[in-house]
């Protein structure tokens, strides 16, 4: 945020920079650079490597140098221990098709004139989001993401909930690749699962499911889970990112939700935590200003879905009344009232 005392124009030439740098990461992704760089490397041996132009290479990697994603000494190069991490293809989590994807699918392109002109009628009309994105690309994209918090704040919240040996029955609502069911049934043997998608997504986690030999343990269902019945029974919702979308059946969502857990059952819920003015936070608000533009309006603020929580019978567990749950818990746990 600009800081009232700073008259200094810097703070928008900062911005710029950014910018710049930011193009430079997107181009070395795509570029396949990080994936040469795991151990030191002359730019002459990159360069026969990938063919690529050899005078230019070295001007480009001295400017990821000057930004930090490499080092060099003399005329050899590294990535630096974070970027070897999650940008080299040869590691166990990488990262880069997954920014890449992200950057393209919220990029802010011709917002001049999206801006004069407005938005697209028929996403005005229809306000649904797979007719604006790729969710199924993105699903198959963000798997190894999930890894880099998600799923560890999913497991340290059902450790401080669950004994390991309880036969439960979850419910992965609008999960995507269904990771985080999968995950969860992998550590809760006596349990079954049940993954609810979006038929433009489901394929990926009826895949998934396949692959991982889970057909008898995880079932998934496709549908609109506005519309469609979810089941019922469930010791464990997870709903990430889901009641942000339901902005137009809000508390219809609440009570589906309601009227399918268990009396003793914990609901796990995940938002954008945007506020109520749709300023903050600027991840949330800048990231979806596409969509915003092309003409959906279906982000909800974080008090609208809490009230509709408490409205619907369903009551918060604070945080210090959750033994041994992690201080980086990405969402809220509730249960019924």
């Amino acid at each position: 945020m600009l800081n009232k005392k700073d008259c200094s124009p810097n703070y928008f030439y900062k911005m710029v920079q950014n910018y710049k740098e930011a193009q430079l990461l997107f181009a070395a992704i795509e570029l396949d650079i990080f994936t040469y760089l795991g151990e030191f490397k002359d730019y002459k041996a990159v360069a026969l490597e990938t063919g690529y132009n050899e005078r230019n290479l070295k001007f480009f990697l001295n400017s990821l140098v000057a930004i930090g994603l490499i080092e060099k000494k003399g005329d050899i190069y590294r990535n630096t221990p974070i970027v070897d991490r999650y940008l080299n293809k040869e590691r166990e989590v990488y990262l880069g098709g997954y920014i890449v994807f992200r950057e393209k699918m919220t990029q802010l392109l011709n917002v001049v004139e999206r801006v004069k002109k407005g938005p697209i009628d028929y996403v005005v009309k229809n306000n649904k989001g797979v007719e604006v994105y790729d969710f199924y690309k993105l699903a198959k994209l963000s798997i190894k993401e999930m890894y880099t918090g998600r799923v560890q704040s999913l497991l340290e919240i059902s450790k401080s909930l669950f004994i390991k040996d309880k036969a439960l029955k979850i419910l992965d609502l609008g999960g995507g690749s269904g990771t985080l069911a999968i995950e969860f049934i992998k550590n809760y043997p006596d349990s079954t699962g049940v993954i609810f998608e979006h038929p433009s997504v489901s394929r990926l986690p009826k895949e998934l499911v396949k692959e991982m030999e889970f057909e008898d343990r995880i079932k998934v269902l496709s549908g609109d889970f506005t519309i469609d019945d979810i089941g019922k029974d469930y010791d464990f919702i997870i709903a990430s990112g889901v009641l942000d979308f339901a902005k137009d059946s809000l508390s219809h969502m609440v009570k589906k939700l309601y009227d399918a857990l268990n009396v003793s059952g914990y609901l796990y819920i995940v938002s954008h935590d945007v506020n109520e003015e749709h300023t903050a936070p600027k991840q949330s608000i800048v990231g979806w200003l596409s969509s915003h533009l092309d003409g959906l309006d279906i982000l909800l603020d974080k008090n609208s879905i809490t009230n509709a929580l408490e409205t619907g019978g369903f009551v918060e567990i604070e945080r210090d009344n959750i033994q041994g749950i992690m201080d980086n818990l990405q969402g809220e746990i509730y249960i019924k009232g």
